[in-house]
């Protein structure tokens, strides 16, 4: 830390203790357990099975603010295997969710029978959304 850093406080630092204490909110908010957590977003996941089509839906909370209506694309990493998919809808829109001062942005992506059973929180690396010229990339969240 540089002198001006120890004289008038490191505001790096105080910004990633918000951002964390910000996730923790989130969290905390919530009864059930997120999927991946980046700096400022929670993402939760769930399937859904609709007319034998797979859909993995999900939540993503924190600063995401965004109006597309090119969709969105979610790139998951894990042990051995890469999945690509594409959202469900192409018109996609943030919401305002008080009291958190952020946005809650519902997006279903695709997925095949074969790659819902592949898919297991503990062989996932990363995952990366993409919209627009944005991308977010969360880490699995691991329970303390």
């Amino acid at each position: 830390m540089g002198v001006f850093g120890k004289l008038f406080g490191n505001k790096q630092n105080e910004d990633k203790l918000e951002d964390d204490k910000y996730i923790e909110t989130i969290i905390e908010s919530s009864d059930d357990e997120p999927l991946g957590v980046s700096s400022s977003n929670v993402m939760y996941a769930g399937y859904n099975e609709l007319g034998g089509y797979y859909y993995l839906q999900t939540f993503i909370i924190g600063s995401l603010k965004t109006k597309t209506k090119e969709g969105a694309k979610l790139v998951i990493e894990g042990d051995n295997y890469t999945l690509e998919l594409n959202s469900d809808m192409p018109e996609l829109e943030s919401d305002p969710a008080h009291p958190l001062k952020g946005y809650v942005t519902k997006i279903d992506f695709e997925i095949e029978k074969t790659a819902v059973e592949k898919l297991k929180k503990s062989t996932i690396k990363q995952i990366t959304l993409s919209i627009k010229k944005k991308e977010v990339v969360f880490s699995v969240y691991i329970k303390e």
